[in-house]
């Protein structure tokens, strides 16, 4: 038969504080879980309201569901305290020493959240920007948040950077860049004729990829054209001339990969050779062989 009176003396004992302590801690993860999602959907629900910029309103929306994650962490982990019986109290008063102990190590911890405010804040780049960092890392950057920043390569591979590593940025997605494609040819080769060629090359691909540049006010900000020849000393391989224009961010590397390739199949076509690198070697003939240096 089943003994109330014993269950009654289990509940009352060290059974009862165990059971007590455990359910405290269960209903509080489960708060936590469903502030967690309750705070996702907020702060879904006012950025799909929101009139902001799409890449502003991602890296935006990003930081603040980090904020909200760690903000409802550290609440749950002070209240579980009192309840598996810590003096909150006396913990706070010694985290004076505790917290100089600590505040060594958690230096750099610091510095990627002061770093990562200031990104955010100057709006250096944001989620969704092609970017490099540190003249190294190039790619897109998928998560923006106080502590840390995550690049995607074109290759695939991701990127996880602590803010305070950050110390160069250069950025793709700033309203405009400009394509800029050089091409050399030998000092043979008759500089009008390839003038020529390149003004056939810049007009077709301005027509034939118009949506990719820059518009102005006129037409487009700066199309395809000939700035010129920019080197003639400094390359023994012959004569350099350079081509620029002004594109949208995504079409930057596009539109030069297309420069590129139809200066060589224009070149090509009206049988104007590309310079490359060539070696001149002299020797002697066997006739040559035989006969006295001058002056012996």
């Amino acid at each position: 038969m089943f003994d109330l009176d014993r269950l009654w003396q289990l509940m009352e004992g060290p059974t009862a504080v165990v059971l007590q302590r455990a359910s405290g801690v269960a209903a509080i993860v489960l708060a936590a879980v469903i502030l967690l999602k309750v705070a996702d959907r907020l702060i879904t629900r006012f950025f799909d309201l929101a009139r902001i910029e799409d890449h502003k309103k991602k890296t935006l929306e990003t930081l603040f569901r980090s904020g909200a994650r760690y903000s409802i962490y550290l609440l749950a982990f002070l209240t579980v305290l009192p309840v598996l019986g810590v003096n909150v109290t006396a913990l706070l008063a010694s985290a004076g020493i505790v917290g100089l102990a600590v505040g060594f190590g958690a230096q750099s911890l610091v510095k990627d959240l002061i770093t990562g405010f200031f990104i955010i804040f100057e709006d250096q780049f944001r989620v969704g920007d092609f970017v490099q960092i540190n003249e190294k890392v190039s790619g897109t950057v998928e998560e923006l948040g106080l502590r840390m920043t995550t690049i995607r390569e074109w290759s695939g591979a991701k990127y996880y950077i602590a803010n305070s590593e950050i110390k160069t940025v250069r950025n793709y997605n700033r309203e405009q860049l400009r394509a800029i494609v050089t091409a050399t040819f030998p000092f043979e080769e008759n500089p009008r004729l390839i003038r020529e060629v390149l003004e056939q090359v810049c007009r077709e691909v301005e027509r034939e990829y118009y949506d990719d540049f820059l518009p102005g006010e006129n037409g487009l900000a700066e199309p395809p054209q000939i700035y010129g020849v920019t080197d003639i000393d400094k390359s023994e391989r012959g004569a350099q001339f350079t081509i620029i224009a002004k594109t949208k961010p995504a079409s930057l590397w596009k539109i030069e990969r297309i420069l590129r390739e139809r200066i060589w199949l224009a070149c090509q076509e009206r049988g104007i050779k590309l310079a490359y690198p060539r070696r001149i070697y002299e020797g002697w003939s066997e006739a040559e062989a035989g006969r006295p240096l001058p002056g012996d």
